[in-house]
């Protein structure tokens, strides 16, 4: 597993070497023994060491990771490091960090370790673990027998160092990964995700910085591993430095911005795409790409050089960005978006994008077309329509009201965004009949927004009627906004509440005390101008 030369023990250092061999030497001094577990199965240790096994903690592992490297046969030992040494980062960190946890429960093995680690070779699977403890100069002695050893468990332990809160451990190990980066042992893939892992902590942008630099210089074969990483933010690093250096073709990069999982890869590819094209129809795939900026980069540059046969497919599209660019692109060309949003609205049903754009580029003549589409079958189109009403300025509350009781929470809360704004048209007794509990959630909540939009008194006997809602939302939300009026709104309500108001909001109160508590009760009668009234 190591590559097999023996690390020169001078190469410690004096003085560590002298506190390794003190410390071995005071065993017979201290006899408490080690507290690990049984040795584990070989199938758990494949499965816990490498994290693909969510059932079993970092904690649960350090335990039996301690046992497998003190006691276990070679087969497990082997078994262990190779899957450590394909763990992803996030796991490493928890397991380093349970590690030294759970090297104070084995004291005795702590010390013949020191032995092993002043005076010969160590098999890697312990360098690992000992570079993992909690006491610094046993994690410096590790760290300067790891330097030795190409495993991808040593390196990523390495990695860890570079970030140690001890300078001395901090500088091995950054010293021993420097080595390891001029050498070029194997692939960048492991060190990278573990640099961009350990990038938050309080030293750990040493190692990011440091592995950027090396990627900027690497060419595409160095990169194609990385460009394949199963970590996003390594194939980010990875894309980043193939593309600022022009190392992918078109082709390459269209595959990219279509398949990658990552938004930031698409976006980037998509982007040096369009840079490097040479022929405007090379971008034509990008234009069905599931990401909208992928899209909008495609179509700028599309409709650039006058396609606007791209520009007219691209008006329903269900992004406002994309859109944008389309209509942009139609007006360059001398054409009216509008004239085309109006055909096809006239169809059985239009796309959701439709409605949106109709609204976006025609006028209040346009109306009456978009208000046929309040009874769309998709919810996001009856979203739309909302909201291009608005976007028109001729909503009308005889419309949209019947929309509060729509089977979408969506096209509800564009519905209350329309008609805050006309509260006066409103029914206060319809809007209390849609907070009655048996309506759907959503439906009770639009309500209730509507209900606290209006005059402070009927906001507060809103809220009050729902300080006990079995409504979890409705509930929280009326008692919070009780002391946010109270602490904000209160002293500048001038006008008192009417006298059916007034009498309603005593009851509300008083039933409302065992909740509120006597001093907001207090507050509540005297800015309502009820006279206090004693706890019952």
């Amino acid at each position: 597993m190591g590559t097999g030369a023996s690390v020169d023990a001078m190469s410690l250092g004096t003085v560590l070497r002298r506190w390794l061999r003190a410390m071995s030497a005071s065993s017979s001094e201290s006899p408490e023994p080690d507290y690990l577990p049984e040795l584990p199965v070989i199938e758990w240790v494949r499965a816990g060491a490498g994290g693909a096994d969510r059932s079993v903690s970092p904690a649960e592992f350090s335990a039996a990771l301690l046992m497998v490297a003190r006691d276990g046969e070679p087969g497990l030992r082997a078994v262990a490091v190779d899957a450590l040494g394909s763990a992803e980062a996030r796991w490493w960190l928890a397991v380093d960090e349970a590690l030294r946890e759970r090297w104070s429960s084995a004291p005795r093995w702590s010390r013949s370790l020191a032995a092993e680690l002043a005076e010969g070779e160590v098999e890697v699977l312990r360098l690992v673990v000992a570079g993992c403890h909690r006491d610094g100069r046993i994690r410096e002695a590790a760290v300067v027998h790891l330097a030795d050893h190409a495993h991808p468990a040593a390196l990523a332990v390495l990695a860890l160092r570079t970030a140690d809160w001890v300078a001395e451990v901090r500088q091995r190990a950054r010293a021993a990964v420097d080595g390891w980066l001029r050498s070029s042992r194997g692939s960048l893939t492991q060190l990278t995700e573990m640099a961009f892992a350990l990038r938050g902590r309080g030293q750990g942008a040493w190692l990011a910085e440091r592995v950027e630099g090396v990627l900027r210089g690497l060419p595409l074969d160095g990169l194609e591993p990385l460009l394949a990483a199963r970590d996003r933010r390594t194939r980010r690093a990875a894309y980043q430095a193939a593309t600022t250096g022009g190392l992918l073709s078109v082709s390459r990069l269209i595959t990219a911005a279509m398949k990658d999982d990552d938004l930031p890869i698409r976006s980037l590819c998509a982007r040096s795409a369009v840079q490097a094209a040479t022929d405007p129809a090379q971008l034509r795939g990008l234009l069905v790409s599931r990401t909208a900026l992928v899209r909008a980069e495609a179509l700028q540059a599309v409709t650039a050089v006058g396609d606007l046969g791209a520009a007219e497919a691209a008006l329903p599209d269900r992004h406002p960005l994309v859109r944008a660019i389309a209509q942009a692109g139609l007006r360059r060309g001398g054409a009216d978006p509008a004239d085309f949003y109006r055909l096809l609205a006239r169809r059985e049903p239009p796309a959701p994008g439709v409605i949106a754009g109709l609204g976006e580029t025609g006028g209040v003549e346009d109306a009456g077309l978009v208000r046929r589409w309040l009874a769309h079958p998709r919810s996001r189109g009856r979203v739309e329509a909302v909201r291009a009403l608005r976007r028109l300025g001729v909503t009308r509350s005889a419309d949209l009201v019947p929309l509060l009781r729509d089977e979408s929470g969506a096209v509800t809360r564009q519905v209350v965004a329309a008609l805050r704004h006309d509260l006066g048209a409103l029914d206060p007794e319809m809007l209390e009949a849609l907070l009655r509990p048996g309506n759907a959630p959503h439906v009770r909540f639009a309500s209730y927004r509507l209900l606290t939009f209006g005059n402070a008194w009927q906001r507060l006997a809103t809220n009050l009627r729902l300080v006990d809602d079995p409504d979890d939302r409705l509930r929280v939300g009326a008692r919070a906004d009780i002391s946010a009026w109270l602490n904000r709104q209160a002293a500048t309500t001038y006008h008192g509440p009417s006298r059916n108001l007034a009498a309603e909001l005593d009851k509300l109160i008083e039933r409302a005390r065992p909740i509120l508590g006597e001093h907001k009760v207090r507050l509540l009668r005297f800015h309502a101008g009820l006279p206090h009234q004693a706890a019952p």
